[in-house]
């Protein structure tokens, strides 16, 4: 037979009580959280249009540009650095490249998982983030340049669709020199060889 010691609880920062890792329900987090201590009473959790988009664009972000809410950086001269479009688009861009074709092309599980669904209609974000590429090649908007020193490291990737292109992206805003392979004399994949033109003009 074991012998159990108590131990005198102390406070903690933390959301759950020890051992307890389950979520409660919304409002018994926020109304009834007496064991919760010194944690704040906001609940930290990924949106729900973002959770369900499979690119993970920061959608609450741009949206909030868009809307007004977040404006763009103040320049010396006391006025914006940039108009409040190419600054949503630059938003957008940090995780996908290629806004004008998705904002055409993508299915929009973003649209599906989108809390106002519950209360009217989803937000249309597949036409904001299709207006945003559009803006950007009206305007020849240029992505940015790697914030990064080169970092030295090479990378082959197979492939030029839309999947490698996307990775060459990425990898190159971290600093890598990247190179793609393709089969075929155009880079694009499916995104120019797979789209029915009159989808993507």
């Amino acid at each position: 037979m074991s012998a159990t010691i108590e131990t005198p609880q102390k406070l903690t920062f933390r959301r759950y009580k020890d051992g307890n890792n389950k979520v409660a329900r919304f409002n018994k987090m926020i109304f009834q959280a007496s064991y919760t201590y010194k944690c704040p009473t906001y609940i930290q959790s990924t949106p729900p249009c973002q959770g369900s988009c499979p690119a993970g664009e920061d959608i609450r972000g741009y949206l909030a540009i868009v809307r007004g809410t977040e404006k763009p950086p103040v320049g010396a001269d006391g006025k914006p650095s940039m108009p409040w479009q190419e600054y949503a688009w630059r938003r957008l861009t940090e995780a996908n490249p290629f806004p004008s074709v998705m904002g055409r092309v993508c299915p929009a599980p973003c649209e599906s998982g989108c809390n106002r669904n519950e209360v009217e209609d989803h937000v249309g974000i597949n036409s904001v983030e299709h207006f945003l590429g559009e803006y950007a090649i009206a305007n020849n908007l240029k992505y940015n340049k790697p914030a990064v020193q080169p970092s030295g490291k090479k990378v082959a990737i197979m492939g030029g669709g839309p999947a490698g292109l996307s990775c060459a992206y990425q990898l190159a805003l971290k600093g890598h020199d990247v190179t793609i392979f393709d089969e075929r004399e155009q880079l694009g994949g499916m995104m120019r060889y797979g789209i029915p033109g009159f989808r993507t003009p």
